[in-house]
């Protein structure tokens, strides 16, 4: 059995979005919400991670020769503060779930309000005699 051909990378929020509001994309309502929730309690992980970015913000115990104290500080800017710390790299993560959690909290909405709709016109349309 051969695994179907899947299309690598993921496309913007935007493409997704207009995906769902166009009926293009399909996805199960009881599978979003769960994934939305997955999406949730990871958001809530990486917000931990950068709250205790903190303590590591200042790294000691490298002697006290120049080297290394370029090396504390090395580290320090790697943890928080620097072009490509932790921090920022986690706040990247957290962005992107962000994204993915209203991506798939939209297909749910999508989903209830078009089955809200079908449910009033049924109610409201007149039964043949």
């Amino acid at each position: 059995m051969s695994m179907p051909d899947i299309a690598v990378g993921v496309p913007n929020s935007g493409e997704l979005g207009g995906a769902v509001e166009l009926s293009a994309l399909s996805l199960d309502p009881i599978v979003a919400q769960a994934i939305a929730a997955a999406c949730q309690a990871w958001i809530d992980e990486l917000q931990s991670m950068v709250e205790q970015c903190a303590r590591l913000s200042d790294v000691r115990g490298m002697g006290t020769l120049q080297s290394g104290l370029d090396l504390a500080r090395k580290f320090s800017l790697k943890a928080v503060g620097g072009d490509d710390s932790l921090e920022s790299v986690l706040r990247s993560h957290i962005a992107v779930v962000t994204e993915m959690r209203d991506f798939f909290q939209k297909c749910v909405d999508r989903y209830q309000s078009v089955d809200a709709s079908n449910a009033t016109t049924l109610t409201t349309a007149e039964t043949p005699k």
